[in-house]
């Protein structure tokens, strides 16, 4: 199943680099400002939206059916003390990755900070389910590549509703398979071995604890215009992350 995911992206991914559109058309692209009467609430650059709509369905019926019922389970049977150990031990595995992309965007707070918490919690946190570097005031600053590339420039290209995993666009489904490709060299402790079955496993419990945390539900909202929402939601949270991103960058 990762396979099938990776390789959807990828296909997408190259189908869609030949679009060139720079950073002030995409802004341009969409309105934030609802259009009363009709039900074009949000324009934006959706060029694959029947397909995306019909993911979002898919999606749907895959939370309703399978992912909200495990999650409820993993809340049920683990209590909070061991999904909080889940959720730093993951969390800790991508420290390496903050790091990267913290030299990459010459933020080297974020690089020695990065490293720092991976140190401390990888030991004294026991691989990480202790969050020892929060409280000796080491506080998190994760940053991602896809932050580093839209800081570069990189244009976020058409909107995208992923199978299982949900909104996202170009730019962060191609950081997606690239945090994906040099996961192995910055995976210190050889938690992912390359076992694929193995792996699938460990990442459906990184999964699984990750939809425990979400509130969301599809079509929760009682409106007919979700997709709209949920669109306008991810196109300016994405924008206000890169712009604190950019804005915290050491000049």
């Amino acid at each position: 199943m990762k396979k099938i995911i990776i390789v959807f992206i990828i296909f997408t991914f190259i189908g869609c680099s030949n679009s060139q559109i720079s950073d002030e058309k995409l802004h341009d692209s969409y309105d934030y400002s609802l259009t009363t009467g009709t039900s074009n609430i949000m324009k934006a650059y959706d060029p694959f939206e029947s397909m995306n709509r019909r993911v979002y369905y898919f999606n749907y019926e895959f939370d309703k059916w399978v992912g909200l019922p495990v999650s409820d389970s993993y809340k049920f049977f683990f209590p909070g003390v061991a999904r909080t150990g889940v959720k730093n031990f993951f969390s800790n595995l991508y420290e390496p990755f903050s790091a990267l992309n913290g030299v990459l965007i010459l933020d080297y707070d974020v690089f020695f900070t990065s490293v720092g918490r991976f140190l401390i919690n990888t030991t004294v946190g026991v691989l990480g389910l202790f969050d020892v570097a929060t409280k000796v005031q080491i506080v998190e600053k994760k940053r991602t590549l896809n932050e580093t590339l839209a800081i570069y420039g990189v244009g976020r290209g058409a909107y995208l509703v992923l199978p299982f995993l949900g909104p996202s666009d170009m730019r962060r489904a191609g950081s997606a398979v690239g945090t994906f490709v040099i996961r192995m060299p910055l995976d210190p402790i050889s938690v992912f071995t390359g076992e694929l079955w193995q792996d699938i496993a460990i990442l459906g419990v990184e999964t699984i604890d990750q939809r425990s945390r979400v509130p969301f539900r599809y079509y929760g909202t009682g409106t007919p215009f979700e997709y709209e929402y949920v669109r306008l939601l991810y196109f300016r949270t994405s924008e206000l992350k890169i712009e604190d991103v950019d804005r915290k960058r050491p000049l």
